[in-house]
């Protein structure tokens, strides 16, 4: 069996994309929540993601994984500023 993807099952890598943002996604979640309850200032984590946002859109290539990318940042700021 070969472990090569074939050139047209571009949703399976499209679906592995977004899965693995997911769960990029889930993991800021955590270190922030963590960072916070081990008394780091909310101001200063929620500055690390919009440092991390400001990356994302100046090295990510492709546009639908940048937006992608920008709507779980959101999320993850949301959900910290609300924790």
């Amino acid at each position: 069996m070969s472990d090569v993807i074939p050139a047209n099952d571009a949703d399976d890598d499209t679906a592995f994309a977004e899965g693995a943002i997911t769960l990029w996604g889930n993991l800021l979640t955590m270190i922030g929540l963590q960072l916070i309850e081990n008394g780091t200032a909310r101001e200063e984590v929620l500055e690390m993601l919009t440092m991390l946002h400001e990356t994302n859109e100046e090295t990510v290539r492709s546009p639908r994984a940048r937006a992608s990318a920008s709507r779980h940042l959101m999320s993850v700021y949301r959900a910290l500023a609300e924790a």
